[in-house]
């Protein structure tokens, strides 16, 4: 629970609805990006649930289409089809009384929707392959890290099973927007590590607190604490510092190279291309400008434009092409 309440009033609010609706059994949605933690937060609401006693079943509906899906969730009789070779409960069976977890459901193939929402309705289904009606108590938990209501307009998820999932929607905003908890969650993901790994703790260094909480973790919590993991398993420094931070994560910080616009690029290429036909046609103008498919006004004009100067064998004058200011073409031909 520590990675949601750390230090950002917005997730202090976010805990507060939390433990709220988990005493109700309503349908809640949980949206943010991909490793912000969503299942964990699942989890935190069963537990503070009067079902907290019973299943809490998750499921990565991103996986699943087709047969597989209503056998994932509904389960099957034996001989129901190829490889059914005994009764298998379905998910929902496993979650009676419980929590079901349901990641990435806007995922769920519009051919599997229709049955779906029935089973939400009156939480009654049949294994396939059965004729037996059964009937279960189960709190629906959903997640996604897609924008929810474009998948519904763009007619991907049917709008009537959004919104019976749709009831209480809790957003889990993005570790950026959150860095002042960084020291604090480095803090408490190595504790967890120290005691995982029976290893001791090492301090981490200043400059390695500040670099984290400069980056923007495009993969979250998760991202944080694998890389945490990974620098505390191969170190056996009693400290951790830059030199321990992998190279892959670092190169993050380099600084990029001069972005080239498209003029510059353009008088670059045409400034080679010009210096390459009159080199091999020593200096001919007419002909070069009937190879380079521009007229002779129109060749004399680029030159002029690009300060370009050859001498009487096509050979570029030294010191007086520039690509810009303190910067020379290169007077080597492409073709020889």
């Amino acid at each position: 629970m520590q990675e949601f309440i750390l230090g950002s009033d917005v997730m202090h609010s976010m805990m507060k609805v939390v433990y709220e609706v988990a005493q109700y059994d309503v349908n809640v949605l949980l949206t943010g990006e991909s490793g912000t933690g969503k299942e964990m937060l699942a989890k935190i609401i069963h537990l503070q649930s009067p079902r907290a006693e019973n299943p809490f079943v998750p499921v990565n509906c991103g996986v699943l289409s087709g047969l597989m899906f209503e056998d994932k969730l509904f389960g099957h009789e034996k001989g129901s089809f190829t490889g059914a070779i005994r009764r298998e409960k379905g998910c929902f069976e496993m979650a009676d009384k419980g929590t079901l977890f349901l990641d990435e459901v806007s995922e769920i193939p519009l051919e599997n929707q229709v049955d779906f929402l029935r089973v939400l309705e009156d939480f009654r289904f049949l294994r396939i392959g059965g004729n037996e009606l059964i009937e279960v108590d189960v709190r629906i938990v959903s997640a996604t890290n897609k924008d929810f209501k474009d998948q519904v307009k763009r007619g991907l998820f049917r709008e009537d099973l959004f919104y019976r999932l749709h009831v209480v929607p809790i957003y889990i905003p993005p570790l950026r927007e959150r860095k002042t908890v960084i020291p604090r969650m480095v803090d408490h993901f190595l504790n967890q590590l120290a005691a995982n790994y029976k290893k001791p703790k090492p301090p981490v260094k200043r400059e390695v607190i500040d670099i984290f909480c400069r980056y923007d973790w495009p993969g979250n919590v998760r991202e944080l604490k694998n890389l945490l993991e990974r620098v505390f398993i191969i170190n056996d420094d009693d400290v951790i510092g830059m030199e321990h931070l992998p190279s892959d994560f670092l190169w993050h910080f380099r600084e990029p190279p001069r972005m080239t616009d498209l003029e510059e690029v353009k008088r670059a290429a045409e400034t080679q291309a010009i210096l390459d036909v009159l080199h091999r046609l020593g200096g001919d103008k007419e002909r070069a400008a009937r190879i380079l498919r521009i007229s002779p006004r129109t060749l004399r004009y680029k030159l002029n434009k690009y300060n370009i100067k050859v001498d009487r064998r096509g050979e570029p004058v030294p010191g007086d092409m520039l690509s810009q200011p303190g910067e020379r073409l290169s007077l080597r031909p492409l073709y020889h």
